[in-house]
């Protein structure tokens, strides 16, 4: 079977064969705008999480926050209407780095928010390799809270081990089988840190895109050439439990498991279905193969993930 690192490669060349337009990758300066406020008060963390590691590092940075007196709210962007959002002095959001970009249910979030004027924002990614484009899939994010006139103050990535379902015995995947660790956890802490202190200090962030071949391949229709190389998306209904864990991860209402049903149309490819089934009941074939979750794939290779110590006596 293909790796999906093949599968692009390949997507590449039949696109520009077929000579598709490709647009400019978003790029920013440094935003001249006051501050709401230098002295915050209540902080929004919010993410959307994949494979659970966005949210870890969501809920690290509100544990810390809240150490540091602020009082913060901690929520899953799945959940949360983004027309609350100017109700917090300080927002940070989180996503993982998928298909080289921040996901579009991501992307339309941010979008639908309202004007948050003078408030502070940073943006945090997990990804799960050295070539998945975060640095521009941050400054996408920053870019899309800036266009709603909030002042950026800081952005990070954080690396993971890779959660692409298909991709489990690949080199990379083994490379960052240990993360996160304790140094991954150091950064998270370095960064909840730094974010108040900017906003004191009036600090606003100034950020660019690069110019990179990974930038264009992220133009690509990627979501739709993956959706192509899956030949069955469905629910196993003798595995089935009905927890609708996956109805609950799907970030854009597509799976249907007492129906048995993917909605094809309204599929993103984010696999968080399959990544998330605690039954192994999604079914996924891609090239021909049947997949498995992430769950699975920790059991088979015996990885537990390193927790961070705060959560032994944090309460959000």
């Amino acid at each position: 079977m293909d790796t999906r690192r093949d599968f692009i490669k390949k997507s590449v060349v039949v696109c520009a064969a077929l000579s598709l337009p490709l647009q400019g990758a978003a790029n920013a300066q440094t935003v001249q705008r006051e501050m709401k406020t230098r002295d915050p008060k209540r902080a929004l963390v919010v993410s959307y999480s994949q494979s659970g590691f966005s949210a870890r590092y969501g809920k690290l940075i509100a544990c810390l926050l809240k150490d540091q007196g602020l009082a913060v709210e901690l929520a899953d962007m799945r959940r949360f209407d983004s027309k609350r959002l100017p109700d917090y002095d300080l927002i940070l959001v989180g996503s993982p780095v998928f298909y080289y970009d921040i996901p579009e249910n991501v992307v339309d979030w941010l979008s639908s928010a309202p004007k948050l004027t003078g408030i502070p924002v940073a943006a945090f990614v997990s990804f799960g390799g050295p070539e998945g484009n975060q640095h521009n899939a941050l400054c996408h994010a920053l870019h899309l809270l800036a266009e709603k006139e909030a002042v950026p103050v800081g952005m990070e990535a954080f690396r993971s081990i890779p959660s692409y379902p298909g991709s489990w015995d690949s080199a990379n995947q083994r490379s960052g089988e240990h993360l996160p660790d304790e140094a991954t956890y150091n950064r998270v802490r370095e960064f909840a840190k730094q974010i108040p202190e900017k906003v004191r200090q009036g600090q606003s962030f100034s950020y660019s895109s690069e110019i990179a071949l990974r930038e264009i391949v992220r133009m690509l229709p990627l979501v739709w050439l993956n959706k192509k190389a899956i030949g069955k998306h469905t629910v196993d209904g003798a595995k089935c439990i009905g927890c609708r864990t996956c109805v609950k991860m799907c970030p854009v209402g597509a799976i249907h498991p007492e129906r048995q049903f993917v909605d094809q149309d309204k599929c993103i490819a984010c696999f968080g279905c399959l990544n998330n089934c605690p039954a192994d009941a999604v079914v996924v074939e891609y090239g021909g193969k049947k997949l498995y979750g992430f769950p699975e794939y920790l059991k088979r290779r015996k990885i537990t993930i390193l927790e961070p110590r705060e959560f032994q006596h944090c309460k959000l």
